[in-house]
């Protein structure tokens, strides 16, 4: 038995995984060029397109095909996972932990020295399938259908021993059974229930403060967060705004009244840079947020004024919407349904739906 054959089996299930995931969620790989800041540098629809198509034909590659071949798949999966692992580093170092999405939508986890220890043993995994191809030649089913009953004990007990590490993982990660929480649905989402409106995961995409110093950086922004983390804290509406935009300015005017009437939930105008936040006269209790070239605002459509809905549950909660007329319909929706349901809340603005007090 070669026992590098375990290791072209990890990145066979790895690769087939993630392709996977990717495939049905294309999305996920706009998400993650964005949250890991690597759009200034690769063309985001064709990655994404590519990507996911390319793990799951290097997994079939290093399943079926021998000799030759095997080799250069296994190559190939050595790059594909020394890139992986370089850009989870450089994520780790620049302190970035916005979401990777390695593994598609299900994979929301932000990215942590964990990640990176995780892309470390698969780099060394794909580098034991390579030095198992150059030595023996043969794809992972022939070295499989070579093994002896030895084998595949070993090959049995690495699987279990997977399969419970998944297992644990799994349990520690599970959140209070649906039975015993709360059936109350947030208050944002109610706007389109009427339209079976399917509410989808946040994602982990940036989105930056104003800087104190507008100098201080080119594109005027500050200390960094992202949707998923504005929506840890409280329900907020995000919508994006140009100075070019004529409705832009008519929804920015609007702001202030609509922030009175709901102030249980945060209304953020998102601009593309510093120099955009002059352009528009905000209120002062409305704070503004950048979102640089409009990155976070592609993964939604396109075009000014757009919004969106968050929950505090990590889950969207209405929209994206877009066009001056709909933005306003969509905030003002919101606004009567939520002043039906929590009228109390409204009248006094100091607790959130859920009854507690913000800070």
């Amino acid at each position: 038995m070669n026992p590098l054959v375990l290791c072209t089996l990890t990145i066979i299930v790895t690769l087939a995984v993630s392709g996977y995931a990717k495939v049905k969620e294309p999305t996920s790989t706009v998400t993650a060029i964005v949250n890991l800041k690597l759009n200034r540098f690769l063309p985001v629809k064709l990655v994404a397109r590519v990507l996911p198509w390319a793990e799951l034909a290097l997994a079939v590659a290093l399943l079926v095909l021998p000799g030759t071949f095997q080799i250069l798949a296994a190559l190939a999966s050595l790059a594909l996972f020394a890139s992986y692992w370089a850009v989870i580093a450089r994520a780790v170092v620049q302190g970035n932990t916005a979401s990777c999405n390695c593994f598609g939508g299900a994979s929301t986890a932000p990215t942590s020295v964990f990640t990176l220890i995780r892309n470390t043993a698969l780099f060394l995994a794909s580098a034991g399938a390579l030095i198992g191809a150059l030595n023996t030649g043969g794809s992972a089913i022939t070295q499989l259908l070579a093994l002896d009953s030895a084998g595949w004990l070993w090959l049995i007990g690495a699987f279990l021993a997977s399969l419970t590490l998944w297992s644990i993982n799994r349990a520690e990660s599970l959140k209070t059974p649906p039975s015993q929480q709360p059936k109350q649905a947030p208050p944002v989402a109610a706007a389109q229930a009427e339209d079976d409106y399917i509410r989808t995961p946040i994602p982990y995409s940036a989105l930056y403060y104003p800087a104190e110093d507008p100098t201080s950086s080119r594109d005027g922004t500050g200390q960094q967060t992202s949707l998923r983390d504005l929506a840890l804290a409280q329900a907020r509406i995000i919508i994006w705004v140009s100075p070019g935009c004529g409705h832009c300015h008519k929804v920015v005017n609007k702001l202030a009244g609509w922030q009175e009437q709901i102030p249980m939930i945060a209304l953020h105008p998102v601009v593309a840079s510093g120099k955009d936040v002059s352009a528009f006269a905000m209120a002062p209790h409305i704070q503004v947020l950048i979102d640089p070239g409009f990155m976070t605002r592609k993964l939604f459509g396109q075009g000014t004024p757009g919004a969106l809905a968050l929950g505090m549950d990590g889950l969207l909660a209405g929209g994206p919407v877009t066009g001056g007329d709909n933005v306003i319909t969509f905030v003002e929706d919101i606004i009567t349904e939520v002043t039906q349901d929590y009228p109390n809340h409204v009248q006094d603005g100091s607790s959130t739906p859920d009854g507690t007090r913000q800070a």
